[in-house]
């Protein structure tokens, strides 16, 4: 590069300038952090250039400079793709403040308000493109009202569809790599490689769990507004029990303003990474937070504690208290009861060939004064019928999602594939032309074999051929149910008369 490219010194000038404006970065670093721009485009010296202030700060995503940058280096250097976009990552991290300053601003703001430091982090990890905004707002999204609650859908245009096979590889898969996963303490800072994301602009947050060391980031994908991630310091597997439940309410003893949730520890019912201990959270209120219960449990031993059952999809108790140790306690409790719970004539069995399938799900609020720890029961059992799971999405929904139902899922909020907005427009077709042959349509559109049983389905339910507009809104208002189908297959007692018999008979066994 040459050193008196002034296309290229207009653009360090523009970015130090945002940097300031909208990074926080403060003078004296600013001067550093030229310099190191300087360097890494191997220019010696910086000159001055005529910018617009005024149009900078009134951005609110970094977009626009990130693409003049762009640009420059696909015309003017011989770097590849995944290449560039390591460098443009690096950039943002540099032009960032230090980790230590960035935490060091939180605990100021954390003294007032909670809320307002969780809200510069966010803010911050816009900003810089960690949270790429644009992208995330292209995701679709829309709320399905059903006869006692709702659901949440989204299709994220970004977030990658993973196999269940290929997350359950990760349990006592021997590591090898740096950093160990994408949320080890050794992602602050990585430049990145082919098989591994740039982490240079993430920021994070110390965070002390019950003494033990944890720290708080934003989740790149953002599936709702400020889906944070809680992260163990240590590289340890997905556990289950006391300890767990018990760091769930130290979080939201710090931060009342968020909810946060554990995934559980096993394959199938448990996270994408359950190679390292994990919670998500965040302030958005799901779905089944708004969800009502059905039955209290007559409850003698923990008498602060209410404990009920909920009219949900998934198999939930919600326990509320004041007292954290005796909700503590009856969570404890209701785990050891599950854990070796055993109703064969519903397919639930604990263990086989030495493995665990009974666990839980937790969800933990602070409602004003009260502890609310949501306990979702689940099972990960498989067999020949149901090879991916018994209380997984069936086979005939695996067309609009086949992977694992976690935490956020089982609240209410759906995270489907991307490949779902384009298939809905193709799928949207056969409901406008309705003489149009399926098999020759999918001649041409292989991967929508899929869908075959759905859209004929679809057809056969027409009276009349729909505009392209309703067409999709009605494969759309299809996928709401399937979701919700979705999460009846995840429930190990059904939202039914029989369901609930079966309910009462581990109620019983509880002995509360």
């Amino acid at each position: 590069m040459e050193d008196f490219n002034m296309e290229l010194h207009h653009i360090i000038q523009k970015l130090l300038y945002y940097a300031k404006v909208k990074l926080g970065l403060q003078e004296f670093d600013s001067i550093y952090v030229q310099n190191q721009l300087l360097d890494l485009f191997h220019l010696t010296s910086m000159e001055n250039t005529s910018i617009d202030e005024k149009a900078i700060e009134n951005l609110q995503v970094p977009d626009v400079l990130l693409e003049e940058l762009r640009t420059y280096l696909k015309e003017n250097t011989t770097y590849n793709d995944k290449e560039i976009e390591r460098l443009l990552v690096k950039v943002m991290g540099m032009i960032t403040p230090m980790p230590n300053d960035v935490i060091s601003h939180f605990t100021t703001l954390e003294k007032e308000n909670p809320q307002t430091a969780l809200d510069y982090l966010y803010q911050l990890e816009i900003y810089n493109n960690y949270i790429q905004k644009t992208a995330v707002d292209r995701n679709l999204y829309w709320k399905a009202e059903f006869p006692t609650n709702y659901l949440e859908i989204t299709i994220n245009l970004s977030k990658p569809e993973k196999k269940n096979s290929d997350i359950a590889k990760l349990v006592g898969k021997k590591d090898v790599s740096y950093p160990k996963c994408l949320l080890c303490l050794e992602n602050l800072g990585y430049a990145g490689r082919d098989d591994h994301p740039a982490r240079q602009n993430i920021r994070m947050i110390p965070v002390s769990l019950n003494d033990e060391h944890w720290f708080l980031q934003y989740s790149p994908y953002v599936y709702y507004y400020e889906h944070c991630i809680v992260i163990c310091g240590h590289h340890e597997p997905m556990q289950m029990g006391r300890r767990i439940y018990a760091n769930l309410l130290s979080f939201v003893d710090r931060f009342p303003c968020f909810f946060v949730g554990s995934n559980s520890e096993l394959p199938i019912v448990g996270g994408s990474i359950l190679n390292h201990e994990h919670f998500q959270g965040g302030s958005h209120l799901m779905p089944m937070m708004f969800s009502h219960p059905i039955i209290e449990l007559e409850n003698k031993k923990y008498k602060h504690t209410k404990i009920e059952y909920l009219d949900w999809y998934a198999s939930t108790l919600r326990l509320t208290s004041k007292n954290k140790e005796e909700l503590l306690d009856a969570a404890e409790h209701i785990l050891a009861v599950w854990r070796d719970y055993q109703d064969e004539e519903i397919d639930i069995i604990p263990h086989s060939n030495g493995a665990q399938h009974n666990t839980t799900t937790p969800i933990a609020r602070k409602v004003d004064d009260n502890y609310v720890l949501y306990l979702i029961l689940r099972n990960n059992r498989t067999n020949e019928t149901y090879p991916d799971g018994i209380f997984h999405a069936h086979p005939e929904y695996h067309n609009i999602k086949s992977e694992g139902i976690g935490l956020i899922e089982a609240m209410g909020m759906f995270i489907l594939p991307a490949r779902l907005e384009r298939q809905t427009k193709e799928l949207a077709v056969l409901l406008n032309d309705v003489s149009m042959d399926v098999d020759e349509y999918f001649k041409e559109h292989e991967d929508l074999k899929i869908h075959r049983d759905f859209i004929t389905r679809l057809r056969k339910q027409l009276t009349h051929p729909l505009t392209m507009e309703e067409a999709i809104q009605y494969i759309r208002n299809e996928i709401s149910t399937v979701c919700m189908h979705i999460l009846g297959n995840v429930a190990v007692f059904k939202q039914d008369e029989k369901g609930n018999e079966h309910f009462m008979s581990f109620a019983k066994k509880l002995d509360l």
